[in-house]
């Protein structure tokens, strides 16, 4: 009879994982602009020329500033919450720049977001074309993820009825 109570058990736990949000492993959106850009991430800024920032993920901050080159995405090594409701953000870097690499900080009321990379770019729209092309490819990823995962539970039901 415990025989018979254990193997339910495990059969309703492995029914519930099976069903549960998936937890797809998806590449960084740091690592895929590195990819996209074949940039090391370690791109500066002067502090003085910062014009601006935008938010396009939660640890995906772009600025635009002055200068040569004007337009830069950020990395961050954590989630930035506060950088999306923040009505200002500051800036916390060796010698009035900001480089990637992990020592500098976008600093808000709220949080310190130390930067992971910085990539740099002509202009906001080869900015804002290379950020869609790496959201494009993580929705792929997911989708390939998500169908996979549904035959795998289909093959696991299919065995099951059998």
């Amino acid at each position: 009879m415990n025989f018979f109570k254990y193997g339910c058990a495990i059969t309703a736990f492995f029914s519930l994982v099976s069903c549960s949000n998936l937890g797809v492993n998806l590449p960084s959106y740091d690592e895929l602009l590195r990819a996209q850009t074949q940039q090391d991430g370690r791109s500066c800024i002067r502090q003085h020329n910062i014009r601006g920032y935008g938010m396009f993920d939660d640890d995906v901050i772009s600025i635009s500033a002055s200068g040569k080159n004007r337009y830069y995405l950020i990395t961050t090594w954590l989630k930035c919450h506060s950088l999306q409701t923040s009505f200002s953000a500051g800036f916390k870097g060796d010698f009035s720049e900001l480089c990637g690499g992990g020592r500098d900080k976008i600093l808000t009321s709220e949080e310190s977001c130390p930067i992971k990379s910085i990539f740099e770019f002509e202009s906001k729209e080869e900015a804002v074309a290379t950020f869609e092309k790496v959201e494009v490819i993580r929705q792929n990823l997911r989708k390939e993820a998500k169908q996979k995962a549904k035959q795998q539970r289909d093959s696991k039901h299919d065995d099951t009825a059998k």
